[in-house]
């Protein structure tokens, strides 16, 4: 139900959610956490998700691809909405059943009697044949232009819609593109390797959308989020009565993968009884039911993720080595962020356009590029939403950014250590004060010491017994 707003004139909550029934754009409404309120029948035929599924649910129900993915689920404080006053932008959003739709979605907070936010207005219109016709999706979507040099190396990228948002232009991820176009071509099982933030699942996107079965679904799976027996069901499906709460029969996602393409993220979570199960299907092309031993044929082509070393798995006995060599046909690796810190750049002006703020300042680039990025490309974009909130609008300055990347500035380059010349021009400058001269060089009292005396510098009168000149 539309929140009643009489205090706006804008009538009465029945009268306005008439209108926004009505309405051909998605419509919702969150509270000030961005938790849904209403959903408009619009919004359930681009999304998927029906009013019921959505309302009690936060915005974040709407998140997208990483390069272009609508960043939701704080609510109208948290996104900046409230400080704006409106937003307007264009970004992705993953549908139920996990399709890619491109949208324009305009915002507004709407605020309270005495007025505190209460939470946020929101339309969104899918523009996603605009973006594979004759108009390119910038065109609907006009975004901040990047500053000249990113903007060369980013027209040096493979096109954003043939790579699923994954951006740089670094030689390990030009490699990388070259990898994906390559294994795409071929229905070989891909294992994907790499630390957690990379990007895994996007590279599993491209792999799919540059793919003979692009056309059909690509269905992820996360083998780390459920239990033996869930995760059981939830690949191969069941039948009614197969365990208690088996009110139905339902297709595992390996039936509705078919046609199409099968990830299965954090693979080496699997225990050993799914493991047998999951041999037999990727030999056989069958799968059986928990609960039903009737056969089903599937077509899928299946891609596997994870962070872990597979190998010593298989090494510790904690994963077959038959299902390994299955999966691991096309190892594919994605570099830490780390390895391509050139990229940082091209990745931060991105997504800090997609916010609809401006580039950071040079001083937050240098530290941003300075950081080891645990977190990888994931850390990099909640970081950059952090300080674009905190900027409100302006370049982002090293005081937006959070305490531990300010603190990852390169240490200041040692002085190469004095020699006698410039010991003795130093001396004399400060009246042959040691702790001056000291100063003036850069280094403690102590080691001027020790540098005179290694270098047979003896000062006049005083200096020479030792003794300090007052």
């Amino acid at each position: 139900m539309i929140p009643s707003l009489p205090y706006l004139g804008l009538g009465s909550a029945e009268s306005l959610q008439q209108v926004a029934d009505a309405f051909p754009d998605g419509v919702f409404t969150t509270d000030r956490d961005g938790v849904i309120t209403y959903w408009n029948p619009a919004a359930g035929a681009i999304t998927g998700y029906s009013a019921a599924e959505a309302i009690g649910r936060t915005c974040a129900l709407l998140a997208g691809d990483m390069g272009r993915g609508c960043m939701c689920g704080g609510g109208p404080v948290r996104c900046g909405i409230s400080d704006r006053g409106k937003s307007s932008k264009c970004c992705s959003i993953r549908t139920k059943d996990g399709r890619e739709r491109l949208i324009v979605k305009n915002a507004v907070a709407f605020h309270g009697p005495d007025g505190t936010v209460a939470g946020a207005l929101e339309s969104f219109t899918d523009v996603t044949d605009l973006s594979v016709g004759a108009i390119p999706w910038e065109s609907a979507c006009a975004l901040p232009a990047p500053s000249a040099g990113v903007a060369a190396a980013a027209e040096a990228a493979p096109p954003e819609s043939e790579c699923a948002g994954l951006l740089g232009c670094h030689p390990v991820m030009r490699e990388l593109y070259r990898m994906i176009a390559l294994v795409a071509r071929s229905d070989a099982t891909v294992m994907i390797l790499g630390e957690s933030g990379v990007g895994k699942e996007r590279v599993a996107e491209a792999i799919h959308r540059q793919s003979r079965r692009a056309a059909g679904p690509l269905v992820r799976v996360s083998c780390s989020a459920l239990n033996e027996n869930l995760l059981e069901s939830e690949l191969f499906g069941h039948v009614k009565g197969a365990f208690t709460g088996a009110l139905r029969d339902r297709r595992g996602r390996f039936q509705e993968a078919h046609g199409g393409t099968l990830l299965l993220d954090e693979i080496g979570d699997i225990s050993p009884a799914v493991q047998v199960k999951l041999l037999r299907v990727i030999e056989q092309r069958v799968v059986e039911r928990v609960g039903d031993s009737q056969p089903l044929p599937v077509d899928v082509r299946l891609l596997c993720a994870t962070h872990r070393d597979l190998k010593q798995l298989v090494t510790d006995g904690r994963f077959r080595a038959d299902l390994y060599f299955r999966l691991a046909v096309f190892p594919l690796r994605v570099p830490p962020l780390r390895e391509r810190a050139e990229d940082v750049a091209l990745l931060s002006e991105g997504f800090l356009a997609r916010l609809g703020a401006p580039p950071p300042s040079p001083e937050a680039s240098r530290l941003l590029a300075a950081y080891a990025w645990p977190g990888n490309v994931r850390e990099l974009q909640n970081v950059l939403e952090y300080a674009a909130l905190q900027a409100g609008g302006a370049p982002i300055s090293p005081a937006h950014l959070p305490a531990e990347i300010r603190g990852a500035a390169p240490p200041t380059p040692e002085r190469a250590a004095p020699d006698r010349s410039a010991i003795v021009e130093a001396l004399i400058r400060t009246g042959w004060n040691r702790a001056r001269a000291a100063d003036v060089l850069g280094i403690s009292r102590v080691t001027l010491w020790k540098r005179m005396k290694r270098l047979g510098v003896v000062g006049p009168g005083p200096m020479a017994s030792g003794r300090e000149p007052l």
